[in-house]
Parts: structure tokens; C-alpha cells; sequence
């Protein structure tokens, strides 16, 4: 195991060479894009990539109760959460799910 792969986690390898990828640099387009430029390990090989990581979804809401809204979209597993939650709030009445989270006791 090479000492680079021992300090990091590999997140793309070259296709040319199959070494590590390394991120050299990275800027914000807006609040949910960032593009990135990635240099390959191997001196020999020495390829540059450019791409973008981007936010596409809401995978799970803030647990701040001031948590500022987003105007990203619920992912589909989020959304389908939801939905589930108000039909057996719709259905059930109050009965909380075996899954849904209890509140704590009033002497807690």
C-alpha cells in the first residue's frame, strides 16, 4: 500500500495510469456548485482533469430549529418519507409509528 492511499481516502483514479487523483483546486460557482481540478499522482503520467460537485437534493432536514429554508428539492427518498408520514398521520390519527422518533418523558 502506497503512503498517499494510507493518508487519504482515493476518490478518482487517472484512466490513463489508474493512479489517485489529487484535488488541487476547487472554486464556488454558486451556493450549491463547485468546480474542481484534479492532477494524477504519477509524475510520469501527470493528466489533469477538471468537474463539478454539485448539491442536488435534500437527503435529510436540519435539525436546527432556526435552520434558514433551501431552495433545493427534497431528495426522492426524503420526499417519499414525507409523504408516508402524512399519510399515516392522515390514516392513523396521532399513533406514532414504531420508527417515528418518541418524545422524551417530562422529567427528562
Amino acid at each position: 500500500m502506497s503512503s498517499y492511499s494510507a493518508r487519504r481516502k482515493v476518490v478518482f483514479r487517472c484512466p490513463f495510469c489508474h493512479s489517485p487523483l489529487v484535488k488541487r483546486t476547487s472554486h464556488l460557482s454558486h451556493d450549491h456548485l463547485r468546480h474542481d481540478s484534479f492532477n494524477c499522482t504519477n509524475p510520469v503520467c501527470s493528466a489533469a482533469f477538471t468537474g463539478h460537485t454539485e448539491l442536488t437534493g435534500v437527503a435529510s432536514p436540519s435539525g436546527l430549529p432556526d435552520a434558514r429554508p433551501t431552495d433545493l428539492p427534497p431528495s426522492p427518498a426524503y420526499a417519499r418519507e414525507i409523504a408516508q408520514r402524512a399519510h399515516r398521520m392522515q390514516h392513523s390519527g396521532n399513533q406514532p409509528d414504531l420508527l417515528d422518533a418518541l418524545p422524551l418523558p417530562a422529567d427528562h
